[in-house]
């Protein structure tokens, strides 16, 4: 098979937490500051970035021709962050959910675009303390965009499981692997994308939206899986902050291996059943729910599957695209410690109280490598 292999970017959103409790510090401005004065982006090749509120960081990578500069640009932004929080009293801490009590202080991120957010959703955008990773994947044809987001929405189950990583709340243990993807759930234009029959369909629905109020132009989507405006890329977003970076660099790798899967499916023609989006949703929702502690649901059969056997399957139908991608091996490392040693979520659950929690979080955010 020949095929494609695209260039990818990765975006992560961290907590910055107070060293002494694991609370939320909101200092995200501070931080920045530092690392403005220091020069530190264009050393770690990528952007560092506000969030909705000031007690998160973002940062965005540029674009990366493998997975070996992925991690490079990973542990790079990471040390810096690092440096620069505790210049400033705090700590880097990466996990999709903070366990302690919510902030009492809102600490909104003074922009237009989060302030008019929160004036229009009120509680669930105060309530959106949570912290995700976003893959792209480079996708310069929008029509073959469309057509690839259709056939990659049967993986966003098992997407959903394997970077579960945010079980605990405002103080308790939620049952959940993944509530930072209940939380998000609430917003009306999250979710899994539906199944669109053209680029025609895809753009009316988007003119549809518009009309009605939805939205206020085609950045407001955040679908798991979505087109964005700004960059020719295919983006993947359902999944939590991973706390290793070990695990950020094997989940992008998985991705494009999605993509490039989905890609060659489409230059085959080779047919496919939509997968009806109320058995998607619950699918997903199921995975959030038990992460890889449990049966899946494959929703493409419809069948309850055991975790490990249907990411095993994951596994053998991208192994073609992964060969070819010469990068099999982070994929695979990070497959295989999900079984042994589970999600973080369940390495999360594995420790003591709610303060010890972040405390393990934050020295495992740490990139366990010497600055270049």
């Amino acid at each position: 098979m020949n095929y494609v292999i695209p260039t990818v970017g990765v975006e992560e959103e961290y907590q910055l937490v107070d060293p002494k409790d694991g609370s939320l510090i909101p200092n995200c401005k501070q931080v920045m500051q530092t690392i403005r004065r220091s020069g530190g982006e264009e050393k770690a090749h990528s952007e560092i970035q506000h969030e909705l509120h000031l007690n998160q960081i973002e940062m965005a990578s540029e674009v990366c021709e493998s997975l070996e500069q992925v991690r490079d640009t990973l542990n790079q932004t990471r040390l810096m962050l690092v440096d620069a929080a505790r210049t400033n009293e705090s700590e880097l801490a990466a996990a999709g959910t903070n366990p302690l009590p919510v902030p009492e202080d809102d600490a909104l991120t003074p922009k237009d675009r989060y302030q008019a957010m929160t004036d229009r959703y009120q509680q669930i955008a105060r309530d959106l303390f949570i912290f995700g990773c976003h893959v792209h994947v480079a996708m310069d044809d929008q029509d073959l965009g469309i057509r690839v987001m259709n056939r990659c929405r049967r993986w966003l189950p098992i997407l959903q499981a394997i970077t579960a990583n945010s079980p605990f709340w405002n103080g308790v243990d939620t049952g959940y692997a993944s509530y930072r993807r209940e939380l998000w759930a609430q917003w009306p234009m999250a979710g899994p994308p539906a199944h669109f029959d053209s680029l025609s369909d895809y753009q009316d629905c988007v003119d549809q939206l518009i009309r009605s109020g939805a939205i206020k132009d085609e950045s407001f989507l955040y679908w798991d899986i979505r087109l964005p405006t700004r960059v020719p890329t295919i983006e993947f977003r359902a999944a939590d902050v991973m706390t290793k970076v070990e695990e950020t660099v094997g989940y992008v790798g998985l991705i494009r291996a999605i993509v490039m899967h989905a890609m060659d499916a489409e230059r085959q023609a080779i047919d496919f059943q939509p997968i009806r989006p109320s058995v998607l949703s619950y699918a997903i929702w199921h995975s959030a729910r038990y992460g890889m502690t449990e049966d899946l649901v494959d929703a493409e059969s419809c069948e309850k599957v055991p975790a490990g056997e249907l990411l095993d399957r994951t596994m053998d139908v991208l192994a073609p695209a992964l060969k070819a991608t010469g990068e099999a091996g982070p994929v695979e490392h990070f497959a295989n410690r999900l079984l042994s040693d589970g999600t973080g979520a369940d390495r999360q659950r594995r420790g003591s109280d709610l303060s010890n929690i972040v405390t393990q979080v934050v020295a495992e955010t740490v990139p366990n490598v010497i600055p270049a």
